[in-house]
């Protein structure tokens, strides 16, 4: 089986993404992905947790805005790792 970890902001926008996780993680698991969630709770958060765990994942999905993004990005810069991500907008903007 596939590995994932979706890293989301659970208070970008309005915390729409929260509610909308029932319908978003089943259609990963349709296609055969065993789904890792983590809910950011501070600035930095995204970064260390793709540089301590995002290595063992085949995939890395995040939502939240363009700060959620840039710390995703910038920890699997910093860690080297290889593996494709995803973005799910869910920022201000995005509402």
């Amino acid at each position: 089986m596939k590995t994932l970890l979706f890293i989301y902001n659970p208070t970008a926008g309005k915390a729409k993404i929260t509610n909308a996780l029932g319908d978003i993680i089943p259609q990963f698991q349709q296609e055969d992905w065993l789904v890792t969630l983590y809910a950011t709770r501070a600035g930095g958060d995204a970064t260390r947790i793709v540089q301590e765990l995002g290595g063992q994942y085949d995939r890395i999905v995040c939502s939240g805005g363009d700060g959620t993004l840039n710390e995703v990005i910038t920890g699997i810069m910093r860690s080297g790792i290889a593996c494709t991500l995803g973005y799910i907008p869910s920022g201000t903007l995005n509402e």
